[in-house]
C-alpha cells in the first residue's frame, strides 16, 4: 500500500480545456483567413521552420517507403543502394505513430499534423497535472501549475518576445513543446517517466514498485527512438535523483535505489540498438546536429538563473525548518532544479555538446517551471505568515497572468507566419497536382519519381509533405542522408544557375539576407542559426568570398555531365515571379507550361547533343 492521493481530476481537465484551446487558435485563425482559399496546410509557426521537414517524413512513410528514406532526394534504402541512418530514421517512434493513425483514418500528412497539436496539448496536459497533483497533493495548485508551466515555457527558455526586449531575436514565439512532430509527440512520455519514477519511490509494495520501475526503463526506451534531447534529458534528471537519495537517504532510500537500478537496467538494454544505428549514421549526421568538441561550462542561461533561484528558495524554507531536507517532495523539487545545471554542462566531463538551444527550448526551461512549481506548493501550505487562502488566490492569479501571456504570444507569432503559412498553403495545389500526374505516369508504367526544380525555396521545402516527387534543393534537404554535404551544395548551385543568380547577385543576397535558405545552403544550419553551437563561429568575408569564387567557377564550367547528374522533369516557379532562365532554357526544352493555382508548371526535357555547347557564352552571362 502506499499514501493514499485523492486526485479531483475536473481540475486537470479545466486545465486540459485551456490548453487545447490555446493549442487551437492558430490553425483556427489560419483557417478563417483563408476562407475558400484554404488548400488542406497545416499553420506553422514562425521560427519552427523544421516542421516541413518533419511532415515530408511522415509523409514517406504514409506512401509505404522504407524508414530510411530521403524525401527530399527521393532516395530510399534498397537491398542494392541501402541508405546510412538519418536523424529521422533513428528517432522513427513518432513519425510512424503518426503516420499508422493518418493512414487508419484516412487523412493527409497536414491534417494529421492539424489533429497532432490540440492532441498533445491536451495529453500533455493531463500528465502534468497528474504530476503535479501526486506531488503536491492540492489539485488547484496543480492545475495553476499546469497553466504555468506550459505557458511560460517560451519565457523560462530565454526566447519569445522578451528576448528582443533585451536586444535578442524572439524566436519560438510560441508554446514550445508543441513543435511538431519533434517534440510534441513525444512530450507526454516525457512527462510520463517522472510520474512513473515518482509512483515507484511512493508505493510501498515493493514488487509493484519494481513493476513501474520496469515500465518507467520502457518509457525511456520510447523516447531514445523518438527524440534525443527528451531521452537524454530524462536520463540527466535520472541521475540526479538517483545522487540526491544516495546524499540525503530519505526513508526507504535503500529500496528505492534497487528499483532505480531496475529502470536503469531496462535503459541501457534500449540503448543498444541505438548504438548499432548510430554505426551506420550519415557522415553528414554530426554536422547537421552541431556536434562539438568542448569542456566550456555554460551556467549563465535563464533556466539556471531560474533553477538558482529555486535552490536558494529551498535552501531557505529547509534552514527555517519548513520543508525537510529528506522529504520525497522536496528532493524532487531539488531534482528538477538540478536538470537544467546537468545539460548545459555535461560537456566539462564527456567533452561534448550537443545544441544546447534545444534543451533551452524542450527541456530545462519546463524543468526549472516544474521545480518552481512544486516548491511555490510548499510555500502555499505553510501555515505561517500570510493565510494560506491568500497564497492559494496568489497562485492563481500567476496562473491567469501565465495563461494570458501564452495567449499574448500565440497571437503575436499566428500573426507574424501568415505569409509564411499562406506560402506554403498556396504551394501545396502544385504539389498535389504533381502527385496526380506521378500516379498517372505510374500507371502508364512510366518513371514515377520526378526531380522537380522550384524557384520559391520555401514551396521546394514544403513540396514533399504533399508529393511523393523529388526536389533539386531545398533547405531542408540538408537534414536528410540521401545526399551528402558536397552533393547538397552543388544541387544548390545548380539551383542558382538554373534560376538566373549570378555570383554578383549571390553576393548581393547574402549580404542582405534577403532569400529564405541561401546561407544554410552554402554554410549548412549550424553555422547560420544563432544558439546551436556553444562556440559559434560567424561566417567571415573571407569564407564569403571563396564561396562567391567557388560558384562563379562552378557556373563558368557547368557541362552536360553538371546537366545530367540530377536530371529535371518539371520546373515550377510563381505566376508573378520573373526570372532569367536562358541557362535552364540551354540544357532543357520547357513546354508551354500550365498554371496551377499561383504557380505556372513547365515540363522539362532535355536537350539532346548539348555537349557542344559554347562555354565562352556562359561566361559572358555571368559578367
Amino acid at each position: 500500500m502506499r499514501e493514499e492521493t485523492h486526485i479531483r481530476w475536473r481540475w486537470g481537465v479545466l486545465a486540459m480545456l485551456a490548453m487545447i484551446a490555446l493549442s487551437l487558435y492558430p490553425h483556427t485563425h489560419f483557417r478563417l483567413s483563408r476562407g475558400a482559399e484554404w488548400n488542406g496546410s497545416y499553420a506553422a509557426i514562425e521560427g519552427v521552420g523544421d516542421e516541413v521537414a518533419y511532415s515530408a517524413y511522415v509523409n514517406a512513410l504514409m506512401a509505404g517507403r522504407p524508414r530510411r528514406n530521403d524525401p527530399y532526394s527521393g532516395r530510399d534504402d534498397t537491398a542494392g543502394n541501402q541508405q546510412p541512418e538519418s536523424l529521422f530514421s533513428i528517432q522513427f517512434v513518432p513519425a510512424y505513430l503518426i503516420a499508422f493513425t493518418a493512414r487508419a483514418f484516412g487523412v493527409s500528412a497536414a491534417t494529421a499534423f492539424i489533429v497532432l497539436t490540440p492532441l498533445t496539448a491536451g495529453a500533455a496536459s493531463l500528465v502534468l497535472f497528474w504530476l503535479l497533483a501526486l506531488a503536491t497533493r492540492d489539485d488547484g495548485v496543480a492545475a495553476a501549475g499546469t497553466i504555468v508551466v506550459l505557458c511560460l515555457g517560451t519565457v523560462a527558455g530565454g526566447h519569445g518576445l522578451p528576448a528582443g526586449i533585451v536586444g535578442g531575436e524572439p524566436l519560438y514565439n510560441y508554446l514550445m513543446f508543441l513543435r511538431r512532430y519533434q517534440p510534441a509527440a513525444a512530450f507526454p512520455l516525457f512527462l510520463l517517466f517522472f510520474v512513473i519514477i515518482w509512483q515507484t519511490v511512493t508505493l510501498k509494495n515493493r514488487l509493484a514498485a519494481a513493476a513501474f520501475a520496469t515500465g518507467a526503463g520502457i518509457v525511456f526506451g520510447l523516447l531514445v527512438y523518438s527524440y534525443v534531447y527528451l531521452w537524454t534529458g530524462a536520463a540527466a534528471w535520472l541521475a540526479c535523483v538517483f545522487l540526491l537519495w544516495v546524499i540525503a537517504r530519505p526513508p526507504g532510500w535503500q529500496g528505492h535505489l534497487k528499483t532505480f537500478g531496475i529502470t536503469g537496467f531496462v535503459s541501457l538494454l534500449t540503448l543498444i540498438p541505438l548504438a548499432g544505428l548510430y554505426a551506420h549514421r550519415a557522415a553528414s549526421l554530426d554536422a547537421v546536429q552541431a556536434l562539438e568538441l568542448s569542456h566550456r561550462p555554460d551556467l549563465f542561461r535563464l533556466p539556471e538563473l531560474i533553477s538558482l533561484a529555486v535552490l536558494v528558495l529551498l535552501a531557505w524554507l529547509m534552514r527555517r525548518k519548513v520543508v525537510g531536507g529528506r522529504d520525497i517532495r522536496t528532493l524532487f523539487a531539488m531534482s528538477f532544479a538540478l536538470l537544467p545545471f546537468v545539460v548545459f554542462n555535461q560537456q566539462m566531463i564527456t567533452g561534448r555538446s550537443l545544441q544546447p538551444l534545444h534543451y533551452e527550448m524542450f527541456v530545462a526551461n519546463y524543468s526549472a517551471l516544474i521545480s518552481l512549481m512544486l516548491v511555490l506548493a510548499m510555500v502555499v501550505k505553510t501555515p505561517a505568515g500570510s493565510s494560506v487562502r491568500m497564497r492559494r488566490k496568489a497562485v492563481l492569479w500567476l496562473a491567469i497572468a501565465a495563461f494570458e501571456w501564452g495567449s499574448y504570444e500565440t497571437v503575436v507569432a499566428t500573426r507574424r507566419s501568415m505569409e509564411f503559412d499562406r506560402s506554403l498553403d498556396d504551394a501545396r495545389v502544385v504539389s498535389l497536382r504533381l502527385e496526380t500526374l506521378a500516379n498517372l505516369g505510374q500507371r502508364k508504367r512510366e518513371q514515377p519519381q520526378s526531380t522537380i526544380l522550384l524557384t520559391d525555396l520555401l514551396a521546394a521545402d514544403g513540396l514533399p509533405t504533399s508529393s511523393s516527387q523529388a526536389v533539386l534543393w531545398a533547405p531542408h534537404m540538408l537534414v536528410f542522408s540521401g545526399v551528402t554535404v558536397s552533393e547538397s551544395k552543388e544541387r544548390f548551385y545548380q539551383y542558382l544557375y538554373y534560376t538566373g543568380i549570378t555570383p554578383a547577385q549571390l553576393r548581393n543576397i547574402l549580404g542582405n539576407e534577403r532569400q529564405y535558405g541561401f546561407t544554410a545552403g552554402l554554410f549548412g544550419f549550424e553555422r547560420t542559426i544563432k544558439g546551436l553551437s556553444l562556440n559559434p563561429k560567424p561566417i567571415s568575408a573571407a569564407e564569403l568570398e571563396n564561396e562567391l569564387k567557388q560558384y562563379a567557377d562552378y557556373c563558368a564550367s557547368f557541362t552536360l555531365d553538371c546537366a545530367t547528374r540530377t536530371e529535371l522533369s518539371y520546373l515550377v516557379m510563381p505566376v508573378a515571379e520573373e526570372r532569367n532562365l536562358t541557362n535552364l532554357d540551354r540544357w532543357y526544352e520547357r513546354d508551354g507550361g500550365e498554371q496551377v493555382g499561383h504557380y505556372r508548371l513547365y515540363r522539362l526535357k532535355l536537350r539532346a547533343g548539348e555537349a557542344s555547347v559554347n562555354v565562352q557564352m556562359i561566361r559572358s552571362s555571368l559578367r
